[in-house]
């Protein structure tokens, strides 16, 4: 028998050539280094955030200093308490580890804070005005004939200036009187001059092109016009207006202070808190009412529930006097841009949501009554959706921080 035609033995293991071992080494080698990159980027991401959050809470608490010895601080009594507010909520999502939501809400107070402090000291700067906040698409354009750039918070806008919101922007501007304007998506507005006798404060005025406004007035009046009629905002007082310019339907509701509203035929309306008035045409109806904001009773403010141990969360609200049904919001921002959810056909006073997903969350209600008027929303409440890693995480940086040698 020739040696190729000897007995063959078999073997219960198999063989891998060097080259094999060489190549998935490099390929274990490349996934490791890709995975060790991912986590460091995240590490030095994060780190970055916790630092920007605390530079920016300094620069506002800076700010804080600086308007306490300014005079006529009192005429932004409302804009000085939403920016303190803003700056705590940053200092509490901090503290949990939210540096990214901390750090819009720390931008914000800044902003806002600054905002204040340039029209203490530009009084006299008629239509001047600044972006406090921007989500999605938001653009501005100075004059008719210059080219649209993207806004940026703090960024000043002048007379004349064009501020326009795609379908999923919203952007809030401050007026140098101190009215706070939040301009809703699909919006184009124009910053317009300030009106007011001799010796009285201007009344600072925006043109609605189209679309819609919230806006929310401090010590001074502010004027909103659209193509086919005027507001005229009281001081201390909430309003939206929205102009439909396919249609050519104004509706101006009030839901703090006092409003009125005439048209270029000069029929007047006086629009009260919780009222609302449409023009159409030249003709305006007379005020309807409309229904109250909801209290949100569950789950509180900052509320948090761990992913995959709640499958469910249960929001609910207090019914409403001569509410029809209800609107609901939820977002992860609170200008409410690109909504995960956003219904306004809920005929109960509470409504479920399955938690899919971790991240940090804003919700808000707002009733509807007759004829689909709908009313002022509720107060924003957010909540946090964590999971187990994250949970495990935070205990592991607490017992950290109490043993010997921790952290303080």
């Amino acid at each position: 028998m020739s040696p190729a035609q000897g007995p063959q033995r078999k073997y219960d293991w198999y063989t891998v050539s060097v080259d094999s071992v060489k190549g998935w080494t490099i390929v274990l080698t490349l996934i490791g280094l890709v995975a060790a990159g991912f986590l460091s980027y995240d590490w030095f991401k994060q780190r970055y955030l916790e630092r920007e959050v605390g530079r920016v809470m300094q620069e506002a608490e800076d700010l804080y200093q600086r308007l306490a010895t300014e005079e006529g601080i009192g005429s932004f009594r409302s804009e000085y308490s939403i920016s303190r507010d803003n700056l705590e909520e940053a200092q509490s999502l901090a503290a949990r580890g939210e540096h990214g939501d901390a750090l819009t809400s720390a931008e914000r107070a800044r902003t806002l804070l600054a905002s204040i402090l340039n029209a203490l000291r530009h009084s006299g700067s008629i239509g001047e005005a600044s972006f406090i906040s921007v989500k999605g698409g938001v653009e501005f354009r100075r004059g008719e004939q210059g080219p649209w750039q993207p806004a940026k918070s703090r960024v000043a806008l002048q007379e004349g200036d064009y501020v326009k919101t795609s379908g999923r922007g919203s952007a809030e501007i401050m007026t140098a009187d101190g009215t706070v304007y939040s301009v809703q998506a699909d919006t184009v507005i124009l910053v317009g001059q300030g009106r007011g006798g001799s010796g009285a404060s201007p009344e600072r005025t925006i043109n609605l092109e189209f679309g819609w406004v919230d806006l929310s007035t401090s010590q001074s009046p502010s004027r909103v016009t659209t193509p086919t009629a005027e507001a005229r905002v009281r001081r201390d007082s909430t309003a939206v207006i929205s102009y439909d310019q396919e249609q050519e339907v104004g509706r101006f509701a009030t839901y703090r202070g006092e409003m009125e509203v005439e048209t270029r035929d000069g029929e007047r309306r006086e629009v009260a808190a919780l009222q609302q008035v449409v023009q159409t045409d030249t003709e305006l109806s007379q005020p309807k009412p409309l229904p109250s904001a909801p209290v949100l009773l569950e789950p509180v403010d900052n509320f948090e529930t761990q992913l995959g141990v709640d499958e469910r969360l249960i929001l609910t609200w207090q019914p409403v006097s001569g509410a029809q049904r209800y609107a609901l919001q939820v977002a992860r921002n609170r200008l409410f841009v690109d909504n995960i959810i956003d219904v306004d056909d809920r005929s109960r006073t509470k409504a479920t949501l399955g938690l899919q997903g971790e991240g940090s969350f804003v919700w808000r209600v707002s009733a509807l009554g007759e004829e689909g008027v709908k009313g002022p929303w509720s107060a924003p409440r957010r909540f946090r959706v964590v999971s187990l890693r994250d949970v495990a995480a935070a205990a592991e940086a607490q017992v950290a921080g109490s043993t010997p040698g921790g952290s303080p």
